[in-house]
């Protein structure tokens, strides 16, 4: 049985929120500024089997921090207690967890388009998730689809997840690189393009 994987996940947060509010570049109110994109989906033809389990979600996170814990970012083994290993996850919810972008599936289409309004400041994460309806456990309730990582030509689901097998043995089950981290100014907009493939969610809901 594997070790400390189910505390592990327990500390993943599930990836799909985001709030779309579309203002004009010259129009924005104070202390606003806008994160805008295109997403390629590889493997949309996935989507057709799954459209019905869940939706598309696009999440942006704030700046990563341990202490309190907030954002995306690399964990060092033992954060969460003697023996429980680290990895590259979430540890707080999405900036604009309160009202998702979300992508609606057309048969044949592979980009998205998207444009996000934030507070100006730093974001450890911009991320597209496929939030399953019917997984219960939290943790696990969302499959990272992609996330901009500053290489729009390759797709990284921007997670390491590791676990103890027995003995001290420790397994790397995922390990994809890092989001990157960007900043953005106010009254900025910043173009953000990045890959996604919809054929992880086979590996993560295995």
């Amino acid at each position: 049985m594997i070790k400390n994987l189910s505390s592990l996940f327990v500390v993943l947060i599930t990836f799909g929120v985001v709030f779309l509010t579309s203002c004009g570049d010259d129009e924005l109110p104070p202390n606003t500024s806008i994160v805008k994109g295109t997403v390629i989906m590889e493997n949309a033809d996935v989507w057709t089997t799954w459209v019905d389990s869940g939706e598309v979600q696009l999440t942006i996170f704030p700046e990563f921090s341990l202490n309190p814990p907030s954002g995306w970012g690399e964990i060092p083994d033992g954060t969460f207690g003697p023996g429980v290993p680290g990895g590259t996850f979430a540890l707080g919810a999405p900036f604009n967890s309160q009202n998702p972008v979300v992508f609606e599936y057309e048969a044949g289409k592979t980009e998205y388009d998207f444009e996000i309004e934030v507070d100006p400041g730093t974001y450890s994460a911009l991320a597209l998730g496929f939030r399953h309806d019917f997984v219960n456990d939290a943790s696990r309730r969302s499959a990272t689809l992609g996330v901009y990582h500053n290489n729009p030509n390759e797709v990284s689901h921007g997670v390491v997840v590791k676990a103890d097998v027995g003995g001290g043995n420790i397994v790397t089950f995922f390990d994809y690189p890092a989001p990157t981290t960007f900043t953005v100014a106010d009254g900025e907009t910043v173009e953000l393009d990045f890959k996604a493939d919809f054929g992880f969610v086979n590996l993560w809901y295995r």
